[in-house]
């Protein structure tokens, strides 16, 4: 019973400490965002991508501070470091076509540049595809930092992907869950690799 008790404790401590930091998070995105959203606006005009999801581009604070939570009981590390390493507080996605999405990637960087923006790190999930780290996902993600120093997180998608994203998202949650077993879990990304393999690699990539 008295370790049951400690484990408790611990666990609202640490629930406590994620509320607390994803405010924060949450207020520095709030005071950032406006500024932020104007550049992208003009960017996106710039490289003829459509800007979608603008109401989403703020993340929940449920969702916030069960990510911390999460990736703390999983890695052992500190939420506070965590929270620096976090690029998804505020969030923004461009649209491409299937046809152009190549060709309409290489000025992003560059445009960028100019405004004042950082790129720090570019995860190509199309590159997974087909092997053993592939969990189903296709899309380019920028972890970029403003001006102000704002980190945020900017999903280049191509219409296809981007509806092949909202469709599994609810699988997603499920997988990510803690309390989903095993078995559902091989399930679940059985299904999304099935989905999947119906969406073509833009040619060029």
């Amino acid at each position: 019973m008295l370790q049951s008790k400690n484990v408790n404790v611990i666990d609202f401590k640490q629930n406590q400490k994620a509320i607390k930091i994803a405010d924060k998070l949450l207020a520095e995105a709030k005071a950032n965002e406006p500024k932020i959203t104007t550049d992208l606006r003009r960017i996106a005009a710039l490289s003829g991508a459509k800007m979608i999801g603008l109401e989403d581009r703020f993340k929940s604070k449920e969702s916030l501070v069960r990510k911390l939570q999460d990736k703390a009981d999983y890695t052992k590390i500190p939420i506070e470091k965590l929270a620096k390493r976090n690029n998804d507080t505020l969030r923004y996605t461009y649209l491409f076509s299937e046809n152009d999405y190549v060709q309409r990637l290489a000025p992003i960087q560059a445009y960028f540049e100019k405004e004042d923006y950082q790129i720090v790190k570019i995860f190509n999930a199309w590159e997974l595809a087909g092997t053993a780290a592939d969990t189903g996902y296709r899309g380019i993600n920028m972890t970029i930092i403003s001006s102000q120093k704002q980190k945020f997180e900017l999903q280049l998608h191509t219409m296809k992907s981007f509806k092949l994203k909202n469709e599994t998202h609810g699988l997603y949650e499920e997988f990510r869950n803690p309390q989903t077993s095993e078995a559902r879990k091989i399930e679940i990304t059985d299904i999304i690799l099935t989905k999947v393999r119906q969406l073509k690699r833009p040619k060029g990539l």
